[in-house]
């Protein structure tokens, strides 16, 4: 048990109970980390004992205050690092991800510090994730809720994306969804939950699933 898998962990259970709306489950867990539901199971057990997660048979898995401390100062690290891969050296949004990734496992408190003092400390990242402070503090976006919520002939403009699977990093990208874009939408289906948007002069059929990763505010005042 390294102390990259362990990152990796605590990561999961936030991003997946706070970002997505979603079960920490052992069913999740194994599906966001590529491992067995055993795996995740005897992992969860020896976090517990190190007094980071909170673990209970059939039960969701839980950060205890070390852990979701870790936990915060690992997300504080892949996202400050996706700004500046972004901003700085003007990768594409999917390779950021995946560079930020590796490099929030390597990075040292002073460089980090260096890092966002240069960036000016940004609040978000690219993908409108907010940047934990060095404090611990999680800023959000003020009147932001999930696509989802969208009704009918109105208009809104993105602020955050969660990024997660690399399917949905291509989903992305394909229909050109990025924060800052404006969009009104156009038609919701009740049979599967889709949504017709118009984004820039393009129709575009979004998913159920992708709502639930897209997070808007209104533009209507």
């Amino acid at each position: 048990m390294n102390s990259t898998s362990v990152e990796n962990f605590l990561k999961s259970i936030f991003t997946l109970r706070h970002d997505e709306g979603e079960k920490s489950s052992t069913t999740n867990m194994a599906m966001r980390l590529g491992i067995s539901g055993p795996a995740v199971t005897d992992m969860a057990k020896k976090l517990s004992v190190k007094g980071l997660v909170v673990y209970a048979p059939y039960k969701e898995l839980e950060l205890t205050p070390a852990g979701l401390s870790l936990a915060v100062k690992v997300i504080r690290r892949h996202r400050l690092w996706e700004m500046f891969l972004y901003r700085v050296l003007k990768m594409d949004l999917g390779e950021v991800h995946r560079e930020a990734e590796i490099l929030e496992h390597q990075t040292s408190d002073s460089l980090l510090e260096k890092i966002d003092d240069y960036l000016g400390r940004p609040k978000f990242d690219p993908h409108g994730d907010p940047i934990p402070g060095v404090d611990g503090f999680i800023q959000k976006h003020q009147g932001a809720f999930k696509l989802n919520e969208c009704v009918e002939g109105k208009r809104y403009r993105i602020v955050r994306l969660i990024y997660g699977e690399s399917e949905v990093q291509q989903l992305f990208k394909h229909y050109q969804v990025e924060t800052g874009k404006g969009f009104e939408v156009i038609k919701l289906f009740s049979l599967d939950g889709s949504m017709e948007v118009e984004m820039e002069g393009r129709r575009v059929l979004l998913s159920a699933v992708i709502q639930k990763r897209v997070y808007c505010i209104s533009v209507n005042g």
